[in-house]
């Protein structure tokens, strides 16, 4: 059963003619009467009654025309709500992001995306990169921008920018803004990310890059948040791991450098993650658009 069997159906029974529907709707009317006996035979009974010229529905015919017209109708319904759907800019877009790019990089950009497009409301969700991958999986939201890449296959990722994790320290520290090889630092305590933060796995990949392993080093404190790392490490509860992009502001102003010899230094990459094969909304589409842009022949490492 097509669209345009219906169509046709419709035209004959409102007009009462197979020649005055061929008119209509512009086709022959041999062609016309073949749609309507093609329609009678994969439904399997008669529609109309013949009489000359004169056609009349028969009662299973009564009864079709009603759930014709609702097909069509609906068809009809989608066609708009869809044309609708594809010109609008105005709703909510839903994106996650890991602790870094969540609280350090996106907001001054939101300001931005939010001045081209008033219309549009973007609902951020924060959490390590693990968590956002879920939620992205799980299809709580349409993009992510996270600072690892998942083991899943259903994941699109594309590159965004770069950070360096680095070391940092109390301000008058013996190793704050000192330049020490990895051999120094194994005896000074260190406060880390949880396990799924990209940041802990980058710095976890880099001292595997010189043969070492996060146990090599004296962790005495995990913390869910880069501000939580922060805060202990004035505190003096140890040195603490984090993004550069995390300290910009308060190096030389409470925290300091350690800075690692023979550029022992750890970069990583920050994705854009979607669902691969998945069609984006058109508000998600313009979000994405506008990240690339502001990225846009920004320098990539690691």
């Amino acid at each position: 059963m097509e669209i345009k069997q219906l169509e046709t159906f419709c035209k004959v029974a409102e007009l009462g003619s197979f020649s005055r529907a061929a008119e209509v709707i512009h086709l022959a009317q041999p062609t016309v009467s073949a749609q309507v006996a093609s329609l009678e035979r994969v439904l399997g009974t008669k529609l109309f009654d013949r009489l000359g010229r004169q056609v009349n529905l028969t009662p299973a015919g009564r009864m079709f025309y009603q759930y014709a017209r609702r097909i069509l109708r609906l068809r009809q319904e989608a066609i708009n709500a869809l044309m609708e759907f594809n010109q609008s800019l105005a709703g909510e877009i839903s994106i996650g992001a890991s602790t870094i790019p969540g609280e350090y990089v996106l907001p001054r950009l939101l300001g931005a995306f939010s001045e081209d497009f008033p219309s549009l409301r973007v609902n951020l969700k924060i959490g390590d990169s693990e968590e956002i991958l879920e939620l992205l999986g799980q299809e709580e939201i349409e993009l992510a921008i996270v600072g690892m890449k998942g083991k899943g296959k259903g994941v699109e990722f594309v590159p965004l920018f770069s950070d360096r994790v680095i070391i940092i320290a109390p301000k008058g520290h013996p190793l704050a803004g000192k330049e020490v090889g990895w051999e120094r630092l194994k005896g000074e305590p260190f406060i880390l990310r949880e396990r799924g933060s990209g940041t802990r796995r980058a710095f976890e990949e880099g001292l595997g890059r010189k043969g070492l392993k996060i146990f090599d080093l004296r962790i005495v404190a995990t913390m869910g948040s880069t501000s939580s790392v922060k805060e202990g490490v004035k505190a003096g509860l140890g040195l603490g791991i984090v993004s550069d992009l995390a300290v910009a502001d308060e190096l030389g102003r409470g925290l300091e450098e350690v800075k690692l010899k023979d550029g022992d230094g750890i970069s990583r990459t920050f994705w854009l993650a979607l669902g691969k094969g998945r069609t984006l909304s058109p508000p998600a589409q313009q979000f994405y658009r506008f990240l690339l842009r502001s990225f846009e022949g920004r320098k990539i490492e690691g």
